[in-house]
């Protein structure tokens, strides 16, 4: 688990070290500690974390906090109060609910059931359009609308001509569930669309007046595009 990130939201202040140090311990890992969801929301944007620790308290609308976080990184709901397990349970992508104060083994098994616990995406693929999530909303999106999507983070960006939103997908997923002969991966930061190619250069594509950089680890993969491009050289 080297090189892997952690992030712990409104954790406890009993036990936030604690429950931090287990896990770098554990992994060797990064761990950082988010006070509220706001400064975890900041900390989202610029990282992708392999799990989440999210610690809940009765007062607290779980709902809420789960659809302001990325869909598809595991969380791990920890709380002292064993009774917030059977809500914490209802949603998808939370993968364990610990009681704290927990044993290093109990931290364990949360981090490998983080580390191995599938997570089905909530991005719903039609054949012209995808329902993608941001925030609380399920929003439609038709693919002749999107021009290209920049990683943000663990979530993305979705460019259209007329709007920037942020959804609540990594471009990891993305790339795995969008049709490949629409939208391809040109770089570690965008996932374009080829029909909305408008120009090209040496090292970038264009879609109309912005330049999306073409990665050296995607030459390869994307050479068909050169067909795609040729039509503009």
């Amino acid at each position: 688990m080297n090189n892997n990130a952690y992030l712990l939201i409104n954790p406890l202040k009993e036990s936030s070290l604690d429950l931090a140090n287990k896990i770098k311990e554990l992994t060797s890992g990064k761990v950082v500690m988010a006070p509220n969801i706001a400064v975890a929301q900041l900390y989202l944007q610029q990282e992708l974390y392999n799990a989440i620790f999210l610690t809940l308290q009765p007062d607290q609308d779980i709902q809420s906090l789960i659809y302001q976080l990325p869909s598809s990184i595991p969380i791990v709901v920890v709380s002292p109060i064993k009774e917030l397990a059977s809500i914490a349970y209802e949603y998808e992508n939370i993968v364990d609910f610990m009681l704290y104060p927990s044993s290093e083994a109990r931290v364990w098994r949360a981090l490998n059931r983080a580390q191995y616990t599938p997570i089905l995406s909530n991005t719903r693929i039609e054949d012209s359009y995808a329902f993608m999530r941001a925030e609380a909303q399920m929003l439609k999106f038709n693919f002749n609308e999107i021009e290209y999507f920049s990683a943000f983070g663990s979530y993305s960006k979705i460019h259209t001509k007329d709007s920037v939103l942020v959804i609540n997908e990594p471009l990891d997923v993305l790339m795995n569930i969008l049709p490949s002969g629409v939208f391809r991966r040109v770089h570690d930061a965008y996932l374009i669309n080829i029909y909305k190619i408008t120009a090209v250069d040496s090292k970038s594509f264009f879609v109309h007046d912005r330049d999306i950089p073409i990665g050296k680890s995607y030459q390869k993969s994307i050479n068909f595009l050169f067909n795609v491009k040729a039509q503009f050289v």
